[in-house]
């Protein structure tokens, strides 16, 4: 049975708070955690061959010293959009193939630092009581989530995410959701 090992390979650095209207800003920029399949010895395993099907990440909001989960029960959700990634096969800037998860529709209500926690499942893996085990799990590096007065501005998309919008990963932008056709009149142009 092969063992995981996660990689924040893009990690966020800023949000725009969303507050508790209906407007939501996303995490800038999108946080993208790499799976890597380790053998026995603790040697990357060749990842094509792998169903992907169920293998899935959700991520929850903690404190930046990582501390407190801050999507608790007892507290109001603070982290909105899409929890749950499903895994892709896609290539990095390097042209290296990989498996993906890409977290581009997340969005924090209050300002402040936090931290974000990736929890790697295989749903064909279930555990006697119907629940999914966590295979693996990592941090990611502190972001700030900014007010409106305060927020510096969002960043151009990363060279990793404009190289996995052209593999077909649709990312939303503040104007327009980034499509691969876009990226090649950008490049034309």
């Amino acid at each position: 049975m092969p063992k995981y090992l996660l990689e924040v390979v893009q990690q966020p650095v800023q949000a725009h708070m969303s507050g508790f209207g209906d407007k939501r800003r996303s995490i800038d920029p999108p946080p993208i955690v790499k799976l890597t399949l380790l053998d026995d010895r603790g040697q990357a395993m060749q990842s094509n061959p792998v169903d992907l099907t169920f293998f899935s990440i959700h991520v929850d909001l903690w404190s930046r010293i990582k501390v407190i989960s801050l999507d608790a029960p007892h507290h109001v959700r603070n982290l909105l959009g899409s929890l749950i990634s499903s895994a892709y096969y896609l290539s990095d800037t390097n042209g290296k193939a990989g498996i993906f998860f890409i977290f581009p529709d997340l969005s924090v209500r209050t300002e402040g630092r936090f931290t974000l926690r990736f929890s790697f499942i295989d749903l064909s893996q279930n555990s006697s009581n119907s629940s999914s085990l966590v295979l693996a799990r990592i941090f990611s590096s502190p972001f700030t989530v900014y007010s409106a007065k305060n927020f510096p501005g969002g960043c151009e998309p990363t060279k990793l995410t404009k190289q996995f919008i052209k593999q077909g990963i649709r990312v939303p932008t503040r104007r327009t959701l980034l499509k691969p056709s876009l990226l090649e009149d950008e490049e034309q142009g």
